[in-house]
């Protein structure tokens, strides 16, 4: 009881250092979600106070965090799925310290003295875990400036997906005019985001959704399927009807794994970057496992002589691989707003089209965001927003 009265009352002072702004400076606390308990469940997330490292490096900026965009690899995350993750907090026993999270939007607070970014800018980033936070610190090469008419929601919903969808499309499958590409969950984040960069290259979509109501958003898709817990008959029949693709992005494995690789037409690639419907659903705790298991044991399987034989390809992709390759991610970044500004309606002003959020949650609310996100309900991108007011009154 005491331990707990002593957590709370930490987070109280936080939650009052935060309503302060500019103060974070001074003091260098903050809140975040972490896991003391260890990896495994979304019952594990704890609120905690915490400090910031002082004093920042020369390229560093810190960041006071005003929206976190979800991903699945935040659930894999917590779940002790996501082997960079659980091998990162390994390092040096840091597990009970290890904060989840990968993008972020806010203002800046304190810029290094070479960083490119001074108090007060808007600004969105990526990060290789830690963003579950109030505030961050971060390199200046992972941040960008928001555009002025893009919410903290629009731009902390932007760069996992597009990131995702942009490498894959364009850096693994080489997708040109005319490309017929298949997109698995295109209701969700990465998959509006795909549909929205084969509408500017002048390629050719066909979205799978989850059920009928995801329809009406995938606008852009020629066609939209949608597909059953297994790929059954009538799902196959329409994959037939949609076919041969020279591209699939696939983010479910399981049997639509092979669904997909089976209707690629010849020098085609298949991009495999999750599998939802293998693991997506997993349970909290030790129920997991027979679930895990089951999945482990049923998962796709390629025989590389059919690869030689068919003239095709399955490439993987993990966005973490990034955070390393600071340049190819800005380089992807550029060649990635430069076509989307494309879109825009009014060529003399181009605007870059923002992201499609579909649900926010309040910061106290980010396990039950993580929960909504893991049912397969969600459209477009689910948000965590940070209210300094919301929090002190929550307290």
């Amino acid at each position: 009881a005491t331990m707990v009265f002593v957590c709370d009352a930490l987070i109280l002072m936080c939650m009052f250092q935060m309503s302060r702004g500019i103060s974070m400076i001074e003091s260098r606390q903050r809140l975040v979600w972490r896991m003391p308990s260890g990896f495994g469940s979304l019952n594990n997330l704890r609120l905690e106070c915490d400090e910031l490292i002082s004093p920042i490096q020369d390229d560093e900026v810190v960041v006071k965090v005003n929206a976190i965009g979800l991903n699945f690899a935040d659930i894999f995350t917590v779940l002790g799925l996501y082997s960079a993750a659980t091998q990162e907090a390994a390092v040096n026993n840091q597990q009970k310290y290890f904060v989840p999270g990968l993008e972020f939007a806010g203002v800046v607070l304190e810029a290094g003295r070479a960083a490119n970014f001074k108090i007060g800018d808007r600004v969105y980033g990526f990060r290789r875990f830690g963003a579950f936070a109030s505030v961050v610190i971060q390199r200046d090469v992972y941040l960008r400036h928001t555009p002025e008419y893009w919410t903290d929601s629009e731009a902390a919903a932007f760069p996992v997906q597009a990131l995702t969808a942009w490498y894959s499309l364009c850096e693994l499958a080489n997708c040109q005019k005319g490309s017929r590409v298949l997109v698995h969950s295109a209701a969700g984040g990465v998959g509006l985001a795909a549909l929205t960069i084969c509408q500017s290259l002048g390629a050719i979509a066909v979205g799978v959704v989850g059920n009928e109501e995801k329809v009406a958003v995938c606008k852009s898709a020629k066609r939209v399927i949608v597909r059953r817990k297994i790929p059954d008959a009538q799902y196959l029949a329409e994959l037939d009807d949609s076919g041969p693709f020279d591209i699939v992005l696939d983010s479910l494995g399981a049997g639509f794994f092979h669904a997909a690789f089976d209707r690629l037409e010849q020098q085609g690639r298949l991009i495999h970057f999750g599998a939802t419907a293998s693991y997506g659903s997993a349970r909290s705790g030790i129920l997991k496992w027979p679930q895990l298991i089951w999945a482990y044991i049923t998962r796709p399987k390629i025989d590389p002589g059919i690869l030689t034989s068919t003239n095709r390809g399955v490439l993987g992709f993990n966005l973490i691989w990034l955070c390393n390759q600071h340049l190819a991610m800005n380089n992807c970044l550029d060649n990635l707003l430069q076509a989307l500004t494309s879109l825009g309606a009014d060529q003399k002003n181009p605007k870059i089209p923002p992201a499609h959020v579909g649900r926010t949650f309040s910061f106290k609310q980010l396990p039950d965001a993580l929960r909504f996100l893991q049912g397969g309900k969600s459209v477009g991108k689910v948000v965590v927003l940070i209210n300094d007011d919301e929090l002190m009154m929550q307290v």
